[in-house]
């Protein structure tokens, strides 16, 4: 089940929003001028983990975003400025990542996997049945960082993958992957998220 709720308080002339969707939470502020603009310090938890954290710019995310996962471990850090990771987590060639670097959602990777689970829970055909597993949902993502094609594994469960899939569908269009980069140039790419079924006795 998804819920949903917003609340706002005056902030040193701005207000501050907090968002709750799933296991979600964001905090951030807004413009003055429009307060449907997010402008200002912005933070983004998993439950109780902080996994986001950068600065808008009248809508827009500028300057150098840090990224994390669970326990607060550094993914990656993106510059908005100039459009290019500029560190990633046990990377070894960092000064090079301008030139070569992996696909990655623009953004925690927890967020894909919490949207996925929040809407998918446990499949009542799968509980039903006992059935567990995993499903390996694959994105095709395009150089512009955008999806064009999604599909499971060709071993996956069907009672899981169905359920995956369409949920997929239902990313936020404004959602933005970074494709991978060979010889600085950006590649049609592959993403993969894992998503776990397991029954607790």
């Amino acid at each position: 089940m998804v819920t949903f709720s917003q609340v706002s308080e005056v902030d040193a002339q701005k207000r501050r929003s907090v968002l709750m969707n799933g296991q979600l939470i964001e905090q951030y502020y807004v413009s003055e001028e429009d307060t449907t603009l997010k402008h200002g310090a912005y933070q983004l938890f998993y439950k109780t983990h902080l996994i986001e954290s950068g600065q808008f710019r009248e809508g827009q995310r500028v300057g150098v975003w840090t990224y994390c996962n669970l326990g607060n471990v550094l993914e990656f850090k993106y510059d908005y400025d100039q459009d290019s990771l500029i560190l990633i987590a046990g990377g070894e060639q960092q000064s090079r990542l301008s030139e070569e670097s992996p696909c990655m959602f623009l953004g925690s990777s927890l967020v894909p996997y919490a949207h996925i689970s929040t809407l998918v829970g446990y499949p009542a055909k799968a509980y039903d049945k006992g059935l567990e597993g995993k499903v390996d949902l694959f994105l095709v993502i395009s150089p512009e960082g955008r999806i064009i094609k999604r599909y499971t594994g060709p071993h996956d469960p069907r009672l899981l993958a169905a359920p995956v899939l369409k949920a997929s569908s239902s990313f936020p269009d404004d959602w933005l992957w970074i494709p991978e980069r060979r010889n600085n140039q950006k590649q049609e790419s592959i993403y993969k998220i894992t998503i776990l079924f397991e029954l607790n006795e």
